[in-house]
């Protein structure tokens, strides 16, 4: 019913204003075709109560009686009632009508009083006698347009805080269902030129960039060219509109090709160009009011609590990976609570997420079936949280989108299990008696789609008190008789700000936190088992079911000096390393011109689309844990310009420039001692290595 009366309200004031102009026109005409001579006519005072002046325009008033019957709010036995009055009671007899139903209250009726414009006598008054050439005609002109103007530079929001409007969206389907659904999305194609790759059989040819020094790119730096179409993306927003209910409910889904590429018999030849549809988020929301508060609760695939602020960048594949973007999308459960003074608006946010690992050393089978289960074999959900601020820097700037201010953070735990199993053997000796020399393997060396888990069963350990075997001696497979497991936190925090002006946009993000590579950031260096005080002469380890291992030891161990394999534990008990996530920092600052508009350029013509720009992001590991891992990348940097052409709403043209630059993690050794670390780049041993990369190509959105 509030709705109903928000819409009737200004409807009344419409109705009752356009009213009087209609008959002060007509009246003006009849006085011309008779051409009287002045006549005279007071206009009436303003009422000091509800109750309405007279009107005249009986046709006005039928009109909107038939909206109000279809709109359900008057019955036609009433609307008859109406349209049979006096025309100078109809709008009374409406107005006392809707006020017995409740849609208008006495203050209502106030403020349609007072809407009321001059009798009509007035406007036949000011149309008998002209204006003179120059003059500016009395009474109240039409309202002026509004000139068009270039908007602001808006920032780039994947986790907007304005909250939907039932039936607010225009759709382009209405489903059988009941319904809507709107289509977007974009065609692209870029050409891309880099002067180096990421090196190596694996990531030694990407089209989108990554850290460098992954591997030895050969005697060059391996520079390459590219072009692809893959960056295609279609979504559709839906929107029910339920009778009777004060909740709005919307979902969105959306997609592209961005997915692996194919291995199967008629594309395994032309894989290069034969790419996945993958899904990118998939969620569905329901909005309502706790009183007078927005409240929301989301359930799908969206993005992190971590996303909120990301690059402007026209390479959308990787969106600057381990270059200080920090995002990710991720299956939730969401809820929100919005707070309001005016256009200050504070929007806390709490999530549950599927906690994510993002393993390393999955086999391709484990991946294709399950994608990770580190984290999801914690046992507990990942724990997500934000506070948006939003206010408008200035109400005099038109086409400026409000600034906002964020803060967000993430919890998991991740989990890895060991179950109590041999390991297989990688290596087997064997003796030729006879010639020629036949070698029989006893058992599969490598498993392409299972880890080789389980616990060594080996090297054998001797004087630790948690051996079960009576001898004494005990492999790690005897020390763990239903195997082991261990965990490590996950834990992460940003801070974001973005300040849009008419002149420059300016927006930044600062990360930290640790056990990062799931969301892209950390130099993708993924946990590793730290000893501390434990001692391993021989490196026996175990298993996990997600590839990785965990090494074991007991303090103070040292090699058995007579028997083979075997390691001496002091009294001290055998256990297993922790696993100890890789720390790190990051972020990005970025400046957006709006070159059109600085230039007041004409926002019909065809200059009306120019943006400039500037970007820097880094992300660093800690390098005291890096250079425990086996990549040993402690730091990329990313420079960014980009120039952008709109040349109409469709279609727009963009060149981005990009320098990156990755450093290795210098070693840290015993004693404090800090060493640099080198790594083949060029066929060289290097410290750094360094890509110029240019991007540039259409994008057709609809």
């Amino acid at each position: 019913m509030l709705t109903l009366k928000q819409l009737l309200s200004p409807l009344l004031v419409l109705a009752i204003t356009a009213v009087p102009v209609m008959a002060g026109g007509k009246d003006a005409n009849t006085a011309k075709e008779n051409t009287a001579n002045t006549t005279s006519a007071e206009a009436t005072p303003a009422a000091a109560s509800p109750s309405l002046a007279p009107t005249t325009g009986d046709a006005n008033v039928t009109a909107l009686l038939g909206v109000l019957v279809m709109k359900g709010v008057l019955a036609p036995t009433e609307a008859n009632a109406i349209r049979d009055a006096a025309p100078t009671a109809q709008f009374q007899a409406l107005v006392e009508a809707l006020s017995h139903k409740g849609v208008v209250n006495a203050q209502d009726m106030l403020a349609i009083a007072e809407a009321k414009p001059a009798a009509p006598a007035t406007a036949a008054l000011q149309t008998q006698n002209p204006p003179q050439t120059g003059q500016t005609p009395t009474g109240t002109p039409p309202a002026p347009k509004e000139p068009a103007s270039i908007p602001a530079v808006a920032p780039l929001r994947v986790l907007p805080i304005d909250a939907p409007k039932q039936g607010g969206m225009i759709p382009d389907l209405h489903l059988g269902s009941g319904a809507n659904m709107k289509l977007y999305g974009f065609y692209k194609a870029s050409a891309i030129s880099d002067t180096a790759s990421s090196g190596g059989p694996t990531f030694g040819s990407q089209d989108w960039p990554l850290p460098l020094l992954l591997a030895d790119t050969g005697p060059t730096s391996d520079p390459q060219v590219h072009v692809k179409a893959r960056s295609f993306r279609i979504g559709a927003q839906t929107e029910w509109v339920p009778k009777n209910s004060d909740f709005t409910l919307t979902g969105r889904v959306e997609a592209d090709f961005e997915g692996d590429y194919t291995d199967v018999s008629n594309r395994n030849v032309s894989s290069v160009r034969s790419n996945q549809f993958t899904l990118r988020v998939a969620w569905m929301r329901l909005d309502h009011k706790i009183g007078d508060l927005p409240w929301f609760a989301e359930f799908g695939q969206d993005w992190s609590l971590l996303s909120s602020t990301l690059p402007n960048l026209f390479e959308t594949t990787g969106v600057g990976i381990a270059m200080g973007s920090l995002y990710e999308r991720i299956p939730q459960f969401r809820t929100g609570v919005q707070f309001r003074a005016g256009d200050f608006k504070v929007q806390p946010e709490f999530a549950i997420v599927l906690p994510t690992a993002g393993s390393s050393a999955l086999t391709t089978d484990q991946r294709l079936r399950f994608g990770d289960r580190a984290g999801a074999e914690s046992n507990q959900p990942g724990l997500e949280a934000r506070l948006v601020f939003q206010f408008p820097l200035s109400h005099h700037w038109k086409g400026v989108a409000p600034a906002q201010l964020i803060f967000s953070g993430h919890h998991s735990r991740i989990n890895e299990i060991i179950p109590h199993a041999k390991q297989v053997a990688t290596s087997f000796t064997f003796t030729c008696t006879t010639t020629p020399c036949t070698v029989t393997v006893p058992t599969p060396l490598t498993n392409l789609n299972t880890p080789n888990v389980g616990l060594d069963n080996v090297q054998s350990w001797v004087g630790a008190p948690n051996c079960p075997e009576a001898s004494g001696f005990c492999t790690l497979y005897q020390f763990f008789p239903t195997g082991i497991q261990r965990d490590n936190p996950q834990n992460i925090y940003t801070g974001e700000i973005q300040l849009p002006t008419p002149w420059v946009t300016f927006v930044a993000k600062f990360y930290r936190g640790n056990d990062m590579r799931f969301f892209f950031a950390g130099q993708l260096n993924d946990v590793y088992a730290s000893l501390g005080a434990l001692v391993d002469p021989f490196d026996a380890n175990g298993i996990s079911e997600s590839g990785r291992a965990i090494t074991f030891g007991c303090v103070g161990a040292v090699k058995d000096p007579l028997l083979a394999n075997t390691t001496d534990c002091p009294g001290t008990p055998v256990t297993a390393a922790k696993l100890q996530p890789v720390g790190g920092s990051g972020g990005f600052a970025e400046l957006s011109f709006p070159l059109s508009r600085i230039f007041h350029a004409n926002p019909e013509g065809p200059n009306s689309g120019w943006v400039f720009h500037l970007q820097w992001g880094t992300d660093r590991a800690n390098y005291a844990d890096a250079s425990r891992t086996a990549g040993h990348l402690g730091r990329t940097d990313l420079d960014t310009a980009s120039l952008t052409y709109r040349l109409n709403k469709w279609v727009t043209f963009v060149h981005e420039a990009s320098y990156i630059v990755t450093f290795t993690a210098n070693d840290h050794e015993a004693g404090g001692v800090i060493k640099p670390h080198y790594l083949l780049f060029s066929g060289k041993d290097v410290r750094q290595a360094h890509n110029w990369r240019n991007e540039f190509g259409p994008v057709f959105t609809f």
